[in-house]
């Protein structure tokens, strides 16, 4: 029995090793006809014939890479992808394939840990260091990216690619004259548009001219017109100073009001993580002949209370007023993702003429946090302040702000969020500030053609919105919606017209500047900024 059983085992044997020899030249046959189809862009047939390989073996890991390379979702590219590196744990490629289509779906945290693996077993390589360098710049570190770039080209001087990534890296991360050196470098090596990105470095590192003009008006027969300009000056690279005049008129159907105001002003990139600005100036403004009070309007609208501003004439406060303008802001971004925003503010509510009459002014302090979230990036803000009047007592503000983003590859950054918004009283001063207001809405923010000689960028969204004044229940929810959009178009490397738009409809205004519980508001402005060389 044993010896039958012993031949029965040794005839299975034979049987199934024949059988493999028979079937491995077909597989290879498949193959070469797969990398053909491949070879010669046959992007259906070469599907079709990896897929056949890998349904009778899924260990074929060539066919398992091709098969990623040729589908047409990043969800299943992504998968073969894993499924290629569990094969083939040593080859770099494979690495380096996965952070490829983790940073096409926007998910540049987990695409730079691929590009770790692929550095841990090739660190050599130059595709490996110059592809996270890459995604080291999409993700917002551009000195992080710049500085392992430099670390390359020290080593590779005659790479001009890398040379000219770097100026573009160092563009992005404030500093140009390091810019203008890279591109020298890819310039001298001939390679391609590094001579016209050069100019563009130099004209960036020059001092700036930025004349601008811009006009706004709103629901409540406010219209604001305003034109000025500034000058900057690089005093060392990433580090900007400047100073700002600007005349603006003030006025509704009734009053009108002229200022003129100056500042200064400062940015400086301290390092790869670390940016800061801030400015500080004054503005004087006058009112243009005697003060005529608005006949009383109607009573207050859905959703209001009698607080509310609404119909209420202006408070006297005669003679000229000259308001202090300053903020700060810091913006910290960590290596593994998060970003901490904080700003303080104080300026002028300069909506109307009777926020003015009344010397209404905003002071605000703001912390924003975003970390990321698996795919996503979950963003909270807190905003506590104050609006000071002459004619009363100082009012208290509170917005607490939540916000759930998906960042795209694309550039696109849908996202969804919530705002709530407490003022600690009503006013009279010409400022509607309810109890409550909640906001709920999606939006998308986009930003196209970076480097290009037209760019845009847009800030959209849309959702309800409900009010609560001081002396009445909680109003139903209403529809809301914001937009703001800018465009440049560069004119030579020294130059770029520049045109900004903005709109908001909602029954609560920003900053509860509007005077009732319903606010349509709509700016344009455009400028020049104009490298003096």
């Amino acid at each position: 029995m044993p010896a039958l059983l012993t031949s029965l085992i040794l005839v299975l044997a034979i049987t199934t090793e024949s059988r493999a020899q028979t079937a491995r030249p077909d597989r290879n046959a498949l193959m070469s006809r797969a990398d053909s189809a491949w070879d010669a862009g046959d992007r259906k047939r070469a599907r079709a014939l990896y897929a056949e390989i890998f349904a009778t073996d899924s260990t074929a890991s060539r066919a398992v890479f091709r098969l990623a390379q040729l589908d047409d979702s990043e969800e299943r590219a992504l998968a073969l992808y894993r499924r290629y590196i569990a094969l083939e744990p040593d080859d770099p490629w494979g690495h380096m394939a996965e952070g490829d289509a983790l940073a096409r779906m926007g998910r540049l945290a987990e695409a730079l840990i691929a590009y770790d693996g692929a550095h841990a077993i090739l660190p050599g390589e130059r595709d490996v260091a110059v592809g996270r360098a890459r995604l080291l710049d999409r993700a917002g570190r551009s000195h992080q990216a710049a500085d392992e770039l430099a670390a390359w080209t020290t080593s590779h001087p005659d790479d001009g690619e890398a040379w000219d990534l770097l100026g573009r890296v160092e563009i992005r991360a404030g500093r140009p004259r390091a810019a203008g050196a890279a591109f020298r470098h890819a310039e001298r090596l001939g390679f391609n548009g590094a001579g016209t990105r050069l100019d563009a470095a130099r004209a960036s590192a020059a001092p700036m001219v930025v004349p601008e003009a811009g006009s706004l008006g709103d629901s409540d027969g406010n219209r604001t017109t305003r034109y000025g300009g500034t000058v900057e000056v690089m005093v060392s690279d990433g580090v900007r100073i400047g100073a700002g005049v600007a005349q603006q008129n003030v006025s509704n159907d009734v009053q009108d009001v002229h200022g003129l105001g100056i500042n200064a002003r400062f940015s400086a990139t301290a390092s790869s993580q670390v940016r800061i600005s801030g400015s500080a100036g004054m503005v004087r403004y006058e009112e243009d002949g005697v003060t005529t009070s608005p006949a009383p309007g109607p009573g207050p609208g859905p959703g209001q209370g009698p607080g509310s501003g609404a119909g209420v004439p202006p408070l006297s406060a005669p003679g000229a007023w000259t308001p202090i303008e300053a903020s700060m802001r810091l913006r910290v971004r960590s290596a593994a993702g998060s970003s901490l925003d904080l700003r303080i503010e104080r300026a002028p509510l300069g909506f109307s003429p009777q926020l003015l009459e009344n010397r209404v002014q905003r002071s605000d302090a703001r912390a924003t946090v975003e970390v990321p979230l698996a795919p996503f990036r979950l963003r909270g803000q807190a905003r506590v302040g104050r609006l000071d009047a002459s004619s009363e007592s100082a009012n208290a503000r509170t917005t607490l702000e939540g916000a759930l983003v998906l960042p795209l590859g694309s550039g696109w950054q849908p996202s969804v969020q919530y705002r709530r918004t407490a003022f600690a009283r009503t006013s009279a001063a010409g400022y509607f500030a309810p109890r409550l207001a909640e906001t709920i809405e999606t939006g998308a923010y986009v930003e196209l053609g970076e480097e290009r000689a037209l760019s845009f960028s847009m800030d959209v969204g849309g959702g309800v919105q409900r009010v609560m004044p001081h002396d009445a229940a909680m109003g139903p929810w209403s529809g809301v919606w914001r937009a703001w959009a800018q465009t440049a178009l560069s004119i030579g490397p020294s130059r770029a017209w520049f045109v900004e738009v903005e709109a908001y409809d909602a029954p609560f205004a920003l900053d509860g500047a509007g005077e009732s519980g319903a606010w349509r508001y709509f700016a344009l402005s455009s400028g020049l900024r104009w490298a003096v060389r």
